[in-house]
């Protein structure tokens, strides 16, 4: 049974991947007829493309799809690790594309139709994991081809295992319920909700009550003998388990894993990235902030306009934040409440809550609301992608896992923003800031803020 609901994950993998075919061979197709449509033809001419051209260039994507990782069964914050892969596979067979075509001299294409072909391929390619990723997680909640499992441990990384368990429906499995020693939490709802079905004692039968597939015992504070002893106890009733090693629960984001000669070693990893990454990020954020505080003056105006036409009071909001190395600065943006309410009170979780005006919903709902805090890059104070910068008084209360953020440059936007975590406060998403700071790149960098730019479609602001 468990082999036949893998198998059935592996033939959703597969229709994506003709799925993927169909839409690189359609945008190449498209890209044509844009450029047709365009007045913006850097050359007179191009070649019509055929349907089998048009199926071998999706071809030679799909190569480079399956090379970088595209389709591989990742659970990583806000899945940015599978979105990186597609991204890089796709800058990198355009360019295999571009080359291909220069030399051969098989096929005329113009530069402007290549640019409209990743712009068209890559909007759809985002659109299609979201639409296959939400029709495989339905089909898991429903129990098709689902690997059922029981948690053993409703602690810290028993919770955070169910839900990258209910985010990630590539992996295939379908949580059920925990168990737990703690009578207090027996029938309790802990994670999305999963209820604690009872404690070791009535393991066997709760598999056999829930027609469980596997074990996932996710107790690392517990003692060698104790683990040994569930494992024992799962081999006694021929239940396939995994297990998460004997480490502690806070130290769990900053442990890396390898493996010698079949040997498991673990280690502790400093969370900060290389010197020469800062040098090329400080270049990139100052360059693309002034490019797009010269492109929107427009906007900046007229948004300062209706802020004052809409409520009184000044145009800008200012607030004390702490940034890289706990230093504290003067973080701006363009006002969305009324004067009367509180500067450092919690950010608004409603949209209707009455301390925003009406302006400042739209501002706030578009992400409009943030364009002032270019000139705190500009200035040296933020990076564009980063930790969002927390007040002083939430700073103060940070462990020394959480001061890890005060390592880098604080963002306008960042993993937090583009997650469905979004909605709780930033000091609670410690795990995105963190996977950020220890997997910062150029690369990671752009995706964040491609997915960043669907914020207004979506209506949902960054804060």
């Amino acid at each position: 049974m468990l082999e036949l609901k893998k198998r059935f994950n592996t033939l959703f993998n597969i229709a994506q991947v003709l799925i993927d075919l169909i839409l690189v061979s359609a945008s190449f197709y498209a890209s044509f007829w844009v450029w047709q449509w365009s007045p913006l033809r850097i050359q007179p001419q191009v070649e019509f493309p055929g349907v089998v051209l048009c199926l071998l260039i999706g071809l030679v994507y799909l190569f480079f799809f399956v090379a970088f990782g595209a389709y591989q069964k990742q659970a990583t914050v806000v899945n940015i690790k599978v979105v990186e892969s597609v991204l890089l596979a796709t800058i990198l067979a355009s360019g295999f594309v571009i080359i291909l075509f220069f030399y051969t001299k098989s096929f005329q294409i113009g530069r402007s139709q290549m640019i409209y072909f990743v712009m068209i391929l890559l909007i759809l390619l985002h659109l299609e994991r979201a639409i296959m990723d939400k029709i495989h997680q339905t089909m898991i909640k429903r129990g098709i081809g689902a690997v059922r499992v029981l948690i053993l441990g409703a602690g810290t990384v028993g919770k955070r295992l169910a839900k990258a368990l209910e985010t990630y429906p590539k992996l295939g499995y379908l949580p059920i319920g925990f168990i737990d020693d703690d009578q207090a939490l027996i029938d309790a709802k802990i994670a999305n909700p999963l209820p604690v079905l009872g404690t070791t004692e009535s393991l066997q039968a709760n598999i056999e009550k829930y027609s469980i597939d596997q074990v996932l015992i996710a107790i690392p504070s517990a003692s060698r003998e104790r683990v040994q002893d569930l494992m024992t106890e799962c081999q006694g009733i021929r239940i396939p388990f995994k297990f998460v090693p004997n480490l502690h629960d806070v130290a769990i984001p900053q442990v890396r894993s390898e493996e010698i000669d079949g040997i498991p070693m673990f280690s502790f990893v400093h969370l900060d990235y290389k010197p020469i990454n800062r040098v090329v990020k400080r270049v990139v954020d100052w360059w693309i902030s002034l490019f797009i505080v010269i492109l929107c003056l427009p906007v900046i105006a007229l948004a300062a306009v209706a802020i004052k036409i809409d409520s009184r009071g000044p145009v800008f909001f200012r607030q004390f934040r702490v940034g890289k190395g706990g230093k504290r600065f003067t973080m701006w943006k363009f006002r969305t409440m009324y004067t009367h309410a509180p500067a450092y009170a919690l950010h608004p979780q409603d949209k209707n809550d009455p301390r925003i005006t009406r302006v400042g919903r739209f501002l706030r709902r578009t992400s409009l609301d943030e364009l002032p805090q270019f000139f705190n890059v500009l200035r040296g104070d933020m990076s564009i992608v980063g930790p969002r910068p927390e007040m002083e008084f939430i700073v103060q209360g940070y462990n020394p896992l959480e001061r890890e953020r005060l390592n880098v440059w604080p963002g306008i936007t960042g993993l937090w923003q583009i997650s469905a975590d979004r909605a709780l406060p930033i000091h609670e998403n410690i795990d995105h800031d963190l996977y950020y700071i220890q997997q910062q790149s150029f690369l990671l960098d752009l995706v964040i803020i491609i997915k960043t730019l669907m914020v207004p479609i979506t209506g949902i602001g960054a804060r």
